[in-house]
């Protein structure tokens, strides 16, 4: 039953604010005590909208030292919370900005499990000792409690894991319009208590602030409860439970069955591809390209090996010189050699002028991080010119336009009519676990012959799938099979129509039938069965000049395999690398990964706000059953 705002403001007081000097009463020197780390004042806003949405402004006032808090605060936020079941229900958040001392501030984001961790400030300024305010805005749904009579809002304030004592704590709660408080509720402690030292008070605009009356020892919180007025936040209607009870299987069928008729017709009225000429095994280039432009058309992208191939081939062409294991940390190091920059090709020359245009050497580590991704950034414009991939691939975009939206179409409507949050989390979790059981794989045929590439790509494919997958499996047993076959299944057809409907022109066949044939040349270990007119002789030289396109067109491994024996009794040591023991196995994957790691910053916040407007079954806190850390929100935070 709600409560009277008169009633529930009757002889309640808020306690005055605490002045630095009575917050300092713990030690006899207040001076001493300045000099501690701590959080001097916690206040969060909470504004809830209609929609279910809530809206927190957390302005976190510190004093730094330089003991934890040298470059900034991290504040831990559960992506989780617990229903009354016990179990885990995705709760996140989004980041809309992150301010300090009222400007606008750098911060990182990273998923630890169940918490997302904040990063507050620039890893390259120390902070001087002093006041700080942080303030964190951040939305997220699905935090209201449905019950019979009332709606609520349970929330952490603070979190009780935070390494720092809390002087004192605050919220205000503005409830939706036409809404009115009614039982309220705050508690105080380590997680699980019900201890109450704290307070509210009722605002001329009905909003409600609460308040602690005591300090908050560290690996203690917060928590406040409300209940308001059910009925102004969007409840699901009985008409909606059964209409997705009985109608999600036969709606989710027939869409599939549309789905899929539509791809069929139109891959086959548009991307068919033309008949391929027969595949001749050659030891000739195609079209004479550089190894970055071959794999560009190969790949239809440039990646990141894209950019190390190119400046293997420089080395090989012996007009720079690649080190390793020189200076202090730097892994690699490129630098001139002998021979002239005009043996290089067009993005080839970009990296080396912008490389080494005033300068012998350039080390490949974090320092020079910036200018690395520069000269990648000029190596793809210089590269991605010399063809029109148009002329050798029909895009299809105005089909792929089409099925794009006839896709969203049929998810938006069964997201309607059949399910609605799941699906989307599980869209977007899907490239994730193709991607990572990709490289997963990948990486367990890579082991018999290149170990490191294989271990490499199992450890990076099941943290990359193996997380979303975790986390998908986890709410596996609260989502209809239906629902999970539906999502699956148009994804995979999707996915599948993409790769199809690009069908190659004519000119395209006819180079990739070439290319194949290169190919075929590079990767087949008993040459003579190619019937090949005048190959080559395996000599060092051969394989130096033919590397770098192995290396395009993902062989290098079976290239290297033909010269072993060769390259093994010469003793075989390149002039162009000077480092440990050459390894033809190796070079690729051992390039590549010290440049992306160089130029890798942690990107800001991605979570979501997504979800329904809330939930029948949270836990009630507003009806005296409630605990400090029994609500949404909390975590805590630290120094960095």
């Amino acid at each position: 039953m709600l409560w009277p705002a008169a009633t529930i403001a009757q002889d309640i007081m808020l306690a005055e604010p605490k002045t630095q000097a009575a917050a300092e009463h713990h030690t006899q020197d207040g001076a001493q005590e300045a000099q501690y780390e701590r959080i001097v004042s916690f206040h969060s806003d909470i504004r809830i909208d209609v929609s279910g949405m809530i809206r927190l402004t957390e302005k976190i006032q510190v004093y730094a030292t330089g003991d934890q808090i040298k470059r900034g605060l991290v504040r831990r936020i559960p992506i989780y919370r617990k229903d009354i079941f016990g179990d885990r229900k995705p709760a996140d958040f989004k980041i809309t900005s992150i301010l300090k001392d009222g400007k606008k501030e750098k911060y990182k984001t990273k998923n630890d499990g169940s918490v997302r961790s904040i990063y507050i400030g620039d890893e390259d300024i120390i902070l001087s000792p002093g006041l700080y305010t942080y303030e964190i805005n951040y939305e997220t749904k699905g935090q209201i409690g449905f019950f019979k009579d009332y709606d609520e809002i349970y929330w952490n304030v603070t979190g009780s894991e935070w390494d720092f004592n809390i002087e004192q704590a605050s919220a205000t709660v503005t409830f939706p319009n036409g809404a009115s408080h009614g039982n309220t509720a705050c508690y105080t402690g380590a997680k699980g208590s019900t201890g109450k030292d704290c307070e509210f008070s009722v605002n001329a605009d009905q909003s409600l602030t609460f308040k602690t009356t005591n300090y908050l020892p560290s690996g203690t919180g917060f928590t406040i409860a409300a209940a308001f007025t059910k009925g102004i936040i969007r409840r699901p209607s009985n008409f909606e439970l059964f209409y997705q009870d009985y109608l999600k299987i036969s709606l989710a069928l027939l869409l599939l069955i549309g789905l899929g008729t539509y791809y069929y017709i139109s891959w086959s009225r548009y991307g068919r591809d033309p008949e391929q000429p027969v595949i001749i095994p050659t030891f000739n280039i195609p079209n004479n390209w550089s190894p970055a432009l071959l794999r560009y058309f190969y790949k239809k992208k440039i990646d990141d090996k894209s950019f190390a191939i190119s400046i293997i081939n420089m080395a090989v062409k012996k007009v720079v010189k690649i080190r390793k294991g020189i200076g202090t940390k730097e892994d690699y190091a490129v630098e001139k050699s002998t021979a002239a920059a005009n043996l290089l090709s067009k993005e080839e020359e970009a990296i080396y002028t912008r490389f080494l245009g005033k300068k012998d050497r350039i080390y490949i580590n974090k320092a020079n991080g910036s200018t690395i991704n520069a000269v990648k950034n000029a190596h793809r414009d210089r590269l991605k010119p010399q063809i029109n991939l148009t002329d050798f691939f029909i895009s299809h975009k105005k089909h792929l336009i089409r099925a794009t939206a006839m896709t969203a179409g049929i998810l938006i409507t069964f997201m309607i009519f059949v399910e609605t949050g799941t699906p989307l989390m599980m869209l977007f979790f899907s490239p994730f676990i193709v991607i990572g059981g990709y490289c997963f794989v990948m990486g367990i045929k890579s082991l018999p012959k290149a170990p490191v590439v294989g271990i490499f790509l199992i450890v990076w494919g099941a943290g990359f799938g193996g997380i979303p997958l975790g986390m998908l499996m986890f709410n596996l047993s609260s989502l209809p099979i239906i629902s999970l076959v539906f999502i699956l299944s148009s994804t995979v057809m999707f996915s599948l129509y993409v790769y199809l409907i690009k069908a190659p022109t004519v000119a395209g066949t006819e180079l990739i039938s070439k290319i194949k044939g290169f190919k075929m040349y590079l990767e087949t270990a008993e040459e003579h069965r190619l019937n090949l007119l005048n190959p080559p002789e395996h000599t060092p030289e051969l394989f130096e000049k033919f590397l770098p396109y192995a290396m395009a067109l993902d062989v290098e491994n079976a290239w290297g395999d033909k010269f072993e024996a060769l390259l093994s009794q010469a003793d075989y040591m390149p002039d162009w690398y000077d480092g440990d023991r050459f390894n033809h196995r190796n070079l690729s994957p051992g390039f590549i990964v010290p440049f992306s790691t160089a130029i890798g910053d942690s990107k800001p916040d991605t979570g979501s706000s997504s979800g329904s407007s809330g939930s029948s079954s949270w836990s009630s806190g507003s009806s005296g059953g409630g605990s400090s850390g029994g609500g949404g929100g909390g975590g805590g935070g630290g120094g960095w």
